[in-house]
């Protein structure tokens, strides 16, 4: 267990000190790029509250539909990473050979095309599906 403040604490704070004290004294012409960076700083803080949690999901979506259910769970996120790639890429590959066209497959596969890019977007600008940022 680590000591407070964690990671995501640390950043919270950095992001409040920039937004409220940096921000107003940088000339115009510098504001956008700090707004940038606090929203760089948003994004990060999202992904160290939830960890791993949405790759997981995507990962066993994308194993249930290219008929890998029940792998064994990746050892770490450098094997989730890689094991989220490789499934990525033959799912492409089944789309653009025509396997989503139509069917029960298509409809699964929109599915998880669907429930990934609202997690993605939960995570990047969660103001634009309504949650909190």
């Amino acid at each position: 267990m680590r000591d407070e403040p964690t990671g995501e604490q640390l950043l919270e704070t950095a992001r409040n000190v920039l937004r409220e004290e940096i921000l107003p004294a940088l000339p115009p012409e510098r504001k956008h790029a700090a707004l940038m960076i606090a929203n760089a700083m948003a994004i990060a803080m999202r992904q160290l509250k939830h960890g791993e949690d949405g790759e997981r999901r995507e990962l066993g979506s994308l194993q249930s539909l290219l008929g890998y259910a029940g792998r064994d769970a990746p050892a770490g996120a450098a094997d989730l990473r890689r094991q989220l790639n490789e499934l990525d890429r033959e799912f492409a590959h089944a789309i653009r050979a025509g396997r989503a066209d139509a069917g029960a497959w298509h409809d699964a596969a929109r599915q998880h095309l669907q429930e990934t890019i609202r997690a993605k977007v939960m995570e990047s600008n969660p103001k634009y599906l309504g949650g909190q940022g």
